[in-house]
């Protein structure tokens, strides 16, 4: 029987945003990538997601994003995962070449913010960023709301427009405005097109409303307990749900306490034995208060991810 929503079967689960490890002279760590890599595969998640925001893909140099990209092509091809490739920069004409360099890499599915730097755009801009890109690559695309760090959001009525288009098989909701994204859910509900919500913090909430995944930076660290959730979402078991919902804020929080995100959580990775500490400039070191508010959590969660094994 064909499938009646592909892209929704497809583009699901937990697809954890690698990290992108460098060594003390911040050239990509290509040995730690490969076994964070292999991490959170054997942890369960259902894809890669490469120089995303956690990947810090606007801070590194140009050699270190396409290494990190390739590799997690090359990793995800020879285990047979979906592999969305972060095509992020500031212009559409930006993207656009990205997007060129992924194709050549073999890529097949780029994930996209809305421009960003120059103040406010129209939601007309916006389509017509996508529109263009989608014109000029034969990627499949995956729409990247991420207003926190682009300073404008994609509403609802324009993801639901935008669709449409055959190319945008995926949307990454990170929006922490519950009723902006339950009404993307229900606008997207009966659409061939994946929403996978971004962060720790609503993402069995968004699972339980029809969201097909999450795509969060802690669960790169703790992909048996994220795996774990998406599960329980699954069966509709809510006494997990709750557990999980619970575990995944406490994680969220340890997180945000740390001036910088970016070193919070690769301190976290590292504390979990996978790479070193060497975060992008002008990322704030983390302080001793914030290393030992990491260090009590994932004192508290390592034990149950191992025993998810």
């Amino acid at each position: 029987m064909e499938k009646q929503f592909p892209n929704k079967e497809t583009y699901c689960g937990i697809v954890p945003p690698l990290i992108t490890l460098m060594d003390e002279n911040y050239e990509f760590d290509r040995e730690a990538y490969e076994k964070e890599i292999a991490y959170v595969l054997k942890g369960g998640v259902k894809g890669l997601f490469s120089m995303g925001s956690a990947g810090e893909s606007v801070h590194t140099s140009r050699e270190v994003w396409e290494q990190a990209t390739v590799t997690a092509l090359e990793q995800g091809k020879n285990h047979g995962v979906p592999v969305y490739s972060g095509a992020i920069a500031p212009s559409t004409l930006g993207v656009i070449e990205k997007c060129r360099f992924l194709e050549n890499a073999g890529a097949d599915i780029a994930v996209i913010t809305q421009p960003f730097y120059y103040g406010s755009l129209t939601q007309k801009e916006i389509i017509r960023h996508y529109e263009t890109i989608c014109a000029n690559t034969s990627l499949k695309v995956c729409i990247y709301n991420m207003p926190i760090f682009t300073g404008n959001d994609i509403l609802p009525e324009t993801l639901a427009y935008l669709a449409g288009k055959e190319q945008i098989v995926a949307v990454k909701d990170t929006c922490s405005n519950i009723s902006h994204h339950l009404q993307t859910l229900f606008l997207l509900e009966d659409v061939d097109i994946s929403v996978l919500c971004g962060g720790e913090e609503m993402y069995l909430t968004s699972l339980i409303y029809g969201s097909q995944g999450n795509i969060s930076g802690m669960a790169v660290s703790f992909p048996r307990i994220f795996v774990e959730g998406y599960r329980a979402a699954l069966a509709g078991d809510l006494e997990k749900i709750r557990k999980y919902q619970k575990i995944s804020f406490e994680l969220k929080n340890a997180a945000n306490a740390a001036a910088s995100g970016f070193h919070a959580m690769k301190y976290a990775l590292n504390l979990m034995g996978i790479g070193g500490n060497t975060t992008s400039l002008p990322n704030e070191p983390l302080s001793e208060k914030e290393k030992e508010i990491l260090e009590a959590v994932v004192k508290k969660y390592k034990p149950l991810e191992e025993s998810l094994a």
